[in-house]
């Protein structure tokens, strides 16, 4: 059996389990690799994914460039990645709840109620960084609520986290009646519109959570414990590990993400939208985190292959653009980039966990 060191205890890390983080049981239940061996298989996987992916951005490149050459002048490819990082930031929180055996799908009607909270609180005269703070004080009670629905009431994820996408959606339009936030105040603006040493704002503190996220994820007693319970719900509450604690953790950081890529979105076009975020962006990262190499099932990914994954995103989104192709064609190929990637990722399990 694979073995980590957990509090003291030991806990499989990285075991099958089922969306809800139960573990896969009976004669069809695939055994672990010999510990050592088994770390080197996931990050030899993992490693060739983000590998894959990177030669998928290079094809895509290479083509839009045959297309329009301007597609790689340093403007548009700093756009590029000016508009990954709304993906990136919101894939952070994601990540790591998925990886934690979680799953949010409220995270779009997040982005908008935080830019919304913030920039409201703003028109009304209130200091820029005590909005930012209280905006993302109520993202975060989102995530407190979405724990305690699938905690306490046991509803699965996807349904509680789909009710509370709902219900934010409805809270949405009664802060401001429907109608955007603006004007705002110019250090805000300034915050999503300038740059520093020539690089934008945003792309600095996108680069500063995942970096964070990073660290958390891989040289942190509380990352292990995310992969442990990830990898084995069941093997982790018998081995002593706080599940509800960290779930409560886990799902208040993505509903922060979510925040700040709202935040970070008005600042940039200068106004809180009511009709940014929702199920779109929903759907975007959830899909940037999954093309990325985090699993669907827990336990498994990375944050370096989630920026790949937002990266592509928005390089696809771009392409098209470029190409003169119309935009609901973007739709169609994130849907079935989303297939592909599940699909991959079972393909992936099998190969990871099979019988030997």
């Amino acid at each position: 059996m694979t073995r980590i060191t957990v509090t003291g205890r030991i806990a499989n890390p990285a075991g099958p389990t089922g969306a809800s983080g139960a573990g896969t049981t009976g004669p069809d239940a695939p055994d672990t690799p010999p510990a050592g061996r088994s770390t080197r298989r996931i990050a030899s996987v993992l490693l060739r994914q983000e590998a894959s992916l990177l030669g998928v951005v290079a094809v895509i490149v290479i083509a839009a460039t045959i297309a329009n050459p301007a597609f790689i002048s340093p403007d548009n490819l700093t756009e590029i990645l000016r508009s990954s990082v709304i993906y990136f930031v919101m894939g952070c929180g994601a990540a790591l709840l998925i990886i934690g055996g979680g799953l949010d799908f409220s995270v779009g009607a997040v982005f908008t109620l935080s830019a919304l909270t913030g920039t409201s609180l703003m028109k009304l005269g209130v200091w820029v960084p005590v909005a930012i703070l209280a905006a993302l004080l109520v993202a975060a009670l989102v995530g407190v609520l979405n724990h305690l629905i699938i905690t306490y009431w046991h509803v699965p994820p996807i349904i509680a986290t789909l009710g509370t996408f709902f219900m934010v959606l409805g809270i949405n339009a009664l802060i401001t009646g429907g109608l955007d936030v603006l004007p705002l105040p110019t250090e805000f603006v300034r915050l999503g519109q300038g740059y520093f040493i020539g690089i934008p704002n945003v792309i600095w503190i996108a680069v500063l959570v995942g970096v964070v996220a990073w660290f958390v994820l891989e040289h942190t007693r509380f990352g292990v414990n995310v992969r442990a319970l990830g990898g084995n719900r069941q093997a982790a509450v018998g081995n002593g590990l706080r599940i509800k604690r960290l779930d409560l953790a886990l799902y208040m950081i993505a509903a922060v993400t979510g925040g700040i890529a709202g935040l970070l979105y008005s600042a940039r076009v200068g106004a809180g939208q009511v009709e940014a975020g929702g199920s779109a962006t929903t759907l975007v990262v959830v899909t940037a985190v999954l093309i990325g190499g985090v699993s669907l099932l827990g336990g498994l990914g990375n944050i370096t292959g989630v920026a790949v994954g937002a990266v592509l995103l928005s390089l696809i989104d771009n392409a098209l653009i470029v190409a003169s192709i119309p935009p609901q064609y973007n739709n169609i190929v994130v849907g079935a980039i989303l297939v592909c990637a599940v699909a991959v990722d079972y393909l992936r399990r099998q190969q990871l966990y099979k019988r030997r």
